[in-house]
C-alpha cells in the first residue's frame, strides 16, 4: 500500500542535501536518493533555514565554498522552496507552550542540543503534522548525532543517514 510521508529536514540535513552532488559522499548520496522518492514530502522550518543561510555564509567567508558555489546553493534553496519541493512549516514557534517545551528540552539535553534543535523536535511532535500515524508519521532527518539521540529519546521517528539503514 502506498503512503505519503512527511520528512522534516534539519539544518544539517539541508546543508548535506544542498552540497550533494558537488561534494559526493555516501551520506549525501543516500539522502539525495531517499528524498527523490515521490511519496516523500520535504519540510523544514524558518529556524533551520536561518541556520543553513548562516552556515553557507561562513562556508563562503572561510573559503569552504567559492562565491559561485555560494550563489548556486542559495539559488538551489530558493528554487526548491518556490517549486514546492521543499515546504516551510507554518508552525507558531513563539506560542508560549511551544517555547516552554523547547526550553525544557534544551535544559534536559544540556550541551547536546540547542534551542533551534529543540524547536525542531517540538515542531515534529506538536506541529501541523502530529496527526499522521504509522508509516505516514513525520520523519525527522538529521546528520546531527546529538539531535538524533534527543529526538529519539522524545519518541520522534528519526533517520540519521550517516550510519542508519534507509527507512520506508
Amino acid at each position: 500500500m502506498a503512503y505519503i510521508r512527511k520528512v522534516f529536514l534539519d539544518a544539517s540535513a539541508l546543508i548535506t542535501w544542498l552540497l550533494y552532488p558537488d561534494k559526493p559522499e555516501p551520506v549525501g548520496e543516500r539522502l539525495s536518493k531517499y528524498l527523490k522518492r515521490p511519496e516523500r514530502q520535504r519540510y523544514s522550518n524558518e529556524p533551520c533555514l536561518t541556520e543553513v543561510l548562516v552556515r553557507l555564509k561562513w562556508m563562503r567567508r572561510y573559503n569552504e565554498i567559492t562565491d559561485a558555489g555560494y550563489f548556486i546553493r542559495i539559488g538551489s534553496l530558493k528554487r526548491r522552496i518556490e517549486h514546492k519541493t521543499l515546504h516551510i512549516s507554518k508552525f507558531n514557534y513563539w506560542e508560549k507552550k511551544y517555547t516552554d517545551r523547547a526550553l525544557q528540552l534544551t535544559k534536559n539535553y544540556q550541551n547536546k542540543i540547542d534551542f533551534i534543535d529543540a524547536l525542531q523536535i517540538v515542531d515534529v511532535l506538536e506541529g501541523p503534522f502530529k496527526i499522521f500515524l504509522g508509516p505516514s508519521r513525520t520523519l525527522l532527518i538529521t546528520t546531527d548525532r546529538n539531535l538524533r539521540d534527543a529526538a529519539k529519546a522524545e519518541g520522534v521517528d528519526v533517520w540519521f543517514p550517516a550510519d542508519e539503514i534507509e527507512p520506508d
